[in-house]
Formats: C-alpha cells, structure tokens, sequence
C-alpha cells in the first residue's frame, strides 16, 4: 500500500483535502491542520500546481479536476485496504447473531462462537460484546450494533483425504473399508468434497457431504468458525484447497493446520503437515 509507505504522498493527498473541502487563502490554517510548517505546505503545493493538481481562484487554494479525481482514487484504493485488512482481522463492527436466551432491544449482549454460529446472550460476560437493535426470543435472529472485542474460538483443523485419481481408476480401486473407518474415527463438523470421485466415494460408504459447491471455501470458511472439517478429493482438487489454506495462513494472525490423508494407490499412508 503506496499511500502508507510514502510520507510525501500521504502529505499531498491531506493537503489536496484541505483545499477541495475547505476555503484556504492562506497557507498557515493548512499547516496547522495537518501538523507541518508552512514552508513544507507551501513547497508542495508549488509541486502539485506544476502537476495540475492545485490552482488558485479568486485568491483561494482550490483542487483541480485532476486533483479532485487523483485525491479519489488513493482515497478509494486505501478504503478497499483498510476493508479487506479489517476482513482479515475479523473487525466487524455490525452483525447479526441467533439469540441464545430471551434479548431485549437496547440491551448489552455476550457474543460467542458455537457450532460456527455467532450467538448473543444477554446478561453474559464475553470479551465479545455487542448492543441488541431488537427484541429477540431464543433462537431467533438478533442484529447487534457497536460490537466490540475479539469472540473466542478455536481455529478449526482441516483434514485432507486424497482420493484416486480417474487415471488411478477412481473409487474402482479405493479401500472402501478404511475410508469409512477414517472418516468415522475424525468425527469431523462438516464434511466437503472436491469432484465427482470424492461425491461417490461417500455415498458408497453411506456418509452425506455438507459441501458439494464451492466446498474448498466453505470448508476454509468452517475452519475459521472453529469447526473441524474433512475434505475428500482428488490431487487437483488437493491442491487448490492447500492453495487456499496456504493463502489465509499467509495473511492472517491465526493459523489453519491440516492433515493429508492419502489413499492414492501410489501412497498408501498418512502424511501429517
């Protein structure tokens, strides 16, 4: 992010600010706006007026249109970073939640992570917290305001069982027997399948998915709720969730672990990550 590494760039656009929404004749009110001397205003307002960003009129600063466009496109481009940042960081600062007891509208609420489901509870201490913008009975749906604090979960861990590819000859060839022995004995939340070999393998072993669309996403997504997840696949389909486990693991402050679980003909054996 350009704008917060250059100093003299985040400089401009709060002076390109200050005249596109102000009146300025002088340059002393700009410097001490935006806490620099007046020498330093006035050197790079000279810089912008040679770019075309700043002009004078009838004795005031004002933006030109080419200021006023550049002035929204950092402004934009920083607001789409601060938003995914926050994104990242789970900030939310507005939601919706299910009741877990009986809320009142305008009452302070506990906010806790259950089954991967937001829950609010009045008169419950969390270091989650949020204010109730309607009445709710258990169960039901509950939007919350001015939520604040971090809910405490556990990151969920992803469990990656690879399948036979179609050139390995598909479920033809898969230990049906030990597939259902090892998805019963890791008890997973939530079960995903990448592809049409990982969608018949569980239906002969009488085990319904959760995720068949999307399901390396959803699965991701279960994860960060605090769920744990078993996803079946072939090796391209391994490799695109491992893509996107890889991903957030990079630019969060939390951290998804994962298992691989093979049962290609080739590699017959657990492999832990």
């Amino acid at each position: 992010m350009k704008l917060l590494r250059d100093k003299s760039l985040s400089t401009q656009l709060l002076i390109l600010l200050e005249v596109a929404t102000g009146h300025h004749s002088r340059l002393s009110p700009i410097a001490e706006k935006i806490g620099i001397t007046k020498q330093a205003v006035s050197e790079y307002i000279k810089k912008m007026r040679e770019e075309g960003l700043i002009h004078t009129i009838n004795g005031e600063y004002r933006a030109t249109m080419q200021g006023i466009q550049f002035l929204h496109s950092q402004l934009l481009e920083l607001k789409n970073f601060l938003d995914e940042s926050m994104q990242k960081l789970d900030i939310i600062e507005s939601g919706v939640a299910i009741a877990g007891n009986s809320i009142k509208k305008g009452q302070k609420v506990g906010l806790f992570m259950e089954k991967g489901n937001l829950v609010a509870y009045s008169r419950r201490d969390s270091p989650s917290t949020g204010i109730a913008m309607n009445d709710a009975s258990r169960g039901e749906d509950v939007s919350i305001k001015n939520m604040e604090g971090i809910v405490e979960h556990k990151i969920g861990k992803i469990y990656l069982i690879e399948l036979p590819s179609p050139d390995d000859g598909g479920t033809r060839v898969l230990d049906l027997k030990e597939l259902e022995r090892v998805v019963k004995k890791l008890e997973p939340a939530k079960i995903g399948v990448g592809g049409a070999i990982a969608k018949a393998a569980l239906k002969k072993i009488g085990v319904k998915s959760d995720f068949e669309f999307a399901s390396d996403s959803a699965s991701i997504d279960a994860a960060q709720r605090g769920l744990d997840v078993a996803f079946l696949g072939c090796g391209g389909e391994i490799k695109k969730i491992l893509s996107g486990i890889e991903e957030f693991n990079s630019s969060s402050t939390e951290r998804i672990y994962y298992d691989i679980i093979s049962f290609c003909p080739k590699n017959i054996k657990n492999k832990k990550v």
